[in-house]
This record gives structure tokens, sequence and C-alpha cells, in this order.
């Protein structure tokens, strides 16, 4: 009886615990593309859907760009032979029109890491024209745009301008090198950074200026906000997000960030950057400043979807797309994962349009959901509250069983070990749900804290204070940190001042600043008094941090 009991009371344990991981959805159909990365995301139009492949540096394989109608029949595959290196720049999609250069139908413009830039036919995968440009190492990294009856595309240490009809080209000019660096277009003409962090500007006659020269690399097209420029600066084991506003010259440090960024995105005027360190949300409304950041792991590409939503892969090995919700201020509100049969490492994002989703990985398997397809049928019956509920009945009747024998003492023995074992269980959500409860207050807004003397540049950004019996310490300018600890921390580097935070049952805690401890230092953030440990205690930008001596 014993044993059937110990058993009972761990299956039951095991019912109870929650579960930590998803089940992968089944596409509606799955292509494996590889040996090769798919490293882009994939493109979709009528016709159905195009990707490309990549990494090929040994064997007789070499990249392609491969159509597919929407129901996973292969139309058409297009090689270059000549490239065995990494292809890293999107593929574009023209549709069919006329210019003052001609006509030109629907097509796939793709360059390659050769230095290769070729438009295909849509439809037949036919090669209409290309253009060769000088390969330094590698070629075409950076992604192309299109310029009225033209299309603009970064070469490794050029720019170029070609006729969408013929590929006539129109513009060749000499820039520094650049890997992955994207060509953008302001009503002035072309900017595009390089490896060497210069921002280059490109008037229409070709006269190419250095208009900035930043500490790192730039690797992605510069995002435009009005009458400025966002850039993701990659340095050696971190980033830099920099607003360039190009009428007055003048250049904005908005945060420092993770290393390896991704390429970022804009929709309306909210923009989105990804690194080792998380997801960052940015607001320009009409200053520029952090509004939110989410900890993942984001080295690739990202896309705004129809849903107002942000999508992006996650870059590890369980891999997977993160979907982040975004509210009308810029903030992340949930978090849900896209997982697939096939997650792993990936840096492509998901391609959308006429209701299909692509999402091709690093080990090149390309997978399709068409979101107008009837879905198989699943129960959306939950079986674990039926077994839990079982095992609950079976020790309660082994307890009626032992009380009925006069084996009170037994009896009770098991039900109080039930109620231990349930206790223990229900411990952490009883936990989490009292703490929800007590944090559960709307925040004060963080001007009823603001102190008018305070310098009208520390608007709208994070504000920490430090009162000591015969000082008052103000830091002000700081964005984008998560968490009362990061936020103090950070605070306190940018001012050298020194930090005893002792680790902690509860959490760390912190002990003295500056020497000065007191009995202990508590926190207030706008002016409401902390609940939660400082790691775990979230803040948002604008906020006014107080730390005062308890």
């Amino acid at each position: 009886m014993r044993p059937m009991i110990a058993f009972g009371m761990f299956f039951t344990a095991l019912l109870l615990v929650p579960s930590l991981t998803a089940s992968a959805s089944s596409p509606t159909w799955t292509v494996d593309v590889g040996p090769g990365y798919i490293t882009t995301a994939p493109a979709v139009d009528d016709r159905g859907i195009y990707v490309r492949t990549s990494g090929f540096w040994t064997g007789e394989e070499r990249p392609e760009v491969l159509a597919f109608t929407r129901d996973g029949e292969e139309r058409w595959r297009f090689s270059n032979a000549d490239v065995v290196q990494h292809d890293m720049a999107p593929l574009l999609l023209v549709p069919a029109g006329q210019g003052e250069c001609g006509t030109w139908p629907d097509m796939v413009l793709v360059g390659w890491a050769n230095g290769r830039y070729d438009a295909l036919s849509a439809s037949t995968g036919e090669a209409l024209w290309n253009i060769t440009t000088p390969s330094i190492g590698w070629g075409i990294t950076g992604s192309s745009i299109l310029d009225g009856d033209e299309v603009v595309f970064p070469g490794r240490a050029s720019l170029h301008r070609a006729c969408l009809a013929d590929g006539q080209a129109t513009l060749d000019v000499p820039i520094g090198e650049g890997w992955r660096n994207g060509v953008v277009r302001t009503a002035t003409g072309y900017w595009v950074g390089d490896e060497a962090g210069v921002l280059w500007h490109i008037g229409d006659d070709g006269a190419a200026v250095e208009a900035l020269q930043l500490n790192g690399s730039i690797r992605h097209a510069p995002l435009v906000i009005d009458n400025g420029l966002l850039l993701h600066v990659q340095h050696t084991t971190s980033s830099t997000i920099f607003h360039y506003d190009f009428t007055t010259d003048v250049l904005t440090n908005l945060t420092g960030s993770g290393a390896s960024p991704a390429v970022p995105t804009a929709h309306d005027n909210f923009v989105f950057f990804g690194d080792d360190s998380g997801v960052t949300s940015v607001r320009c409304n009409p200053v520029c400043a952090v509004v939110d950041r989410h900890q993942t792991t984001v080295n690739g590409e990202m896309v705004w979807t129809s849903f107002n939503s942000l999508q992006a892969p996650v870059n590890t090995p369980d891999g997977g797309w993160i979907d982040l919700a975004v509210n009308n201020t810029g903030t992340f509100t949930s978090r849900t994962f896209v997982t697939t049969p096939h997650d792993g490492y990936g840096t492509a994002a998901p391609g959308f349009g006429n209701n299909l989703r692509a999402y091709g990985n690093d080990a090149g398997v390309l997978m399709v959901y068409l979101d107008d397809a009837p879905s198989s049928p699943t129960s959306s019956y939950d079986a674990q509250p039926l077994f839990g509920a079982l095992l609950v009945a079976l020790t309660l009747g082994a307890v009626a069983g032992l009380a009925s024998k006069n084996r009170t003492h037994d009896a009770w023995r098991l039900f109080s070990l039930f109620l231990v074992v349930l206790a223990l269980l229900l411990l952490p959500d009883l936990s989490s749900s009292w703490n929800q409860s007590l944090t559960r207050t709307e925040p004060a807004a963080p001007e009823d804290e603001w102190n008018p003397q305070w310098p009208e540049a520390w608007l709208g950004t994070q504000v920490v204070v430090m009162e000591f019996e015969n000082e008052v310490i103000e830091i002000g300018g700081l964005v984008g940190h998560a968490t009362v600890l990061e936020l103090t921390q950070a605070a306190a580097q940018q001012h050298n001042i020194t930090l005893e935070v002792e680790s902690t049952n509860l959490g760390p805690l912190l002990v003295s600043i500056n020497g000065t401890s007191g009995a202990g230092w508590e926190y207030f953030v706008n002016g409401a008094r902390g609940a939660l440990a400082m790691d775990d205690a979230p803040v948002q930008t604008p906020v006014v941090l107080v730390w005062r001596l308890a």
C-alpha cells in the first residue's frame, strides 16, 4: 500500500508542475533546401514563395534561389556556380512596370557574395540581366532599394544604381568596405554605412561625403525617422544605438546594448533593435528615446506583422521565433513563441503575404503555414485535471480505507503527507500570486516626482536620486534599463559611485552607497515604496528612482 501511495503522490507532483515547453505547430508543408543556410527572409507574392540558400564552403553544392507555389510545388531554381561564401543580401521582389529607360516584367533581384547582381524573371527564373561589381574578400551582402525605375544596392566598397529595364548602370561610387550594409534614401540622396563606422552620404550626382565617423561597424541600412537616421553600431563585445539629425548634424547616444546587433526594423515612429542582450524599442515623438527592452537573443532580421507585433528569429540552439506584442507607446505588452518541428539556430525573419507565413532556419528548412487552409481536427481536452482529481480521489480513498480499519493514526499520517506535498507544489504559484496582489496598484506617473530644477534634457529619461543625510546625488539622462538593480548600477557606474550589494535569500540587497550604510537603503519608484527585490522590480522610461536611508 505504501509504495502505491508514494507513486501516486509523485505522479501528482509531476502533473501539478507547470509545463515549461511549448508544443510545436505543424506547418502546412516543409521542404529541406539545405545543406546551406536560409539567412534572409523568404519573399512572398501572389505566385508563392521565393527563398535563397547560403553558406556552401565545400563540396559541389552552390547557393540557389528557389521558387515554390503556395502549395509547395517547386516552380524553378537558379544557381550561382561561382559563390562559396555567405550570401546575406535579402531578395527584392519588383512588380512589372515601365520608366524612362524601358519596361520590365515581375522580377526577383538578388545580390551575391561574389559581387554579381542578378535580375531574374519571377515567372521562370530566367536571368534577364546582371551587373558585376568588385569582390574584395566578398561582394554584395547588403539590402537593395527601389528608387523610381531604378534599383540601388551597395557593393563591397561601392554604391551602385541601375535601370530596372536593362541593368544599365547610372551610378557607381566608391565608398568604404562594408558588410551587410544596406542603403536608404532621403530627399538629399543615399545613406550607407561601412565596417570602419563611417556613415556615407551620396548625392544624386554621385558626390560621396563622410557624414559621420563612429567607433564601430554599421551593418544594416540606416532607418529614417523624420529628419533623422537611427543606427545600431557594433563594437567588439557591445553596441550603441545612435540618433543622427542630418539637418542639424547632431548625434545623440540613445543607449548602449549587447553584442552582435540584428538588422533593425521600423514601424510608424517606432524603431526596434535586437542583439545578444534582447530587443529594444525606441520611440521618436519627436525626440527619440528608449521605451522598453525585452531580454532574448536576436542577431538576424526582424519584421513587423499585421497583428501589431514584432517577430524575429531567436538565435539559440532551441531557436524558434519570438512574437512581441507592442502597444501604442512602444511598450512590449506580451510575449509568445512561434515554434516549429525544426527549431534551431536562425537569423532569417519570417515572410508574410497571400494568407501564408514562411519560416526558414540555419538548417536550410523552409516551413510554410497556409492560414486559410483547413486545420486538422485537434482536441482541446486537457487530461491533466482529470488525472490530478483521480489521484486525489485515490489518496482520499486510501485515507478512508485506513480509517475504516481503525488505523486512524496511519490515515492522519497519509492525509498530512498529502497536504504537505500539495502545499509545497503550490507554494511557488501562491507566492507569485501574493506578490502580484501586493504590487498590482497603478504606478504613479514620473511627473509626480519631477523636480523643476532638473535639466530639461532629463525629461523623458530615467532619473536616479540618492538621498544621504547631508547630501543628495541626482543622476539623469539614463534610458532603457529594465530593473531597479540595472538602473542603479548604470547610474553608479556613470558617476563613479561605489555600491555594496549583498546577496540574500530574498534577492540582492543594497547595503551601502559610497560607504554609507546606516540601517540600510530602500527604493521608491515614482514615489511608491518598492515591494520586490531590486533585480525583480521593473522600471520603464521615463521613471524617477529614489534611494533613501532606512
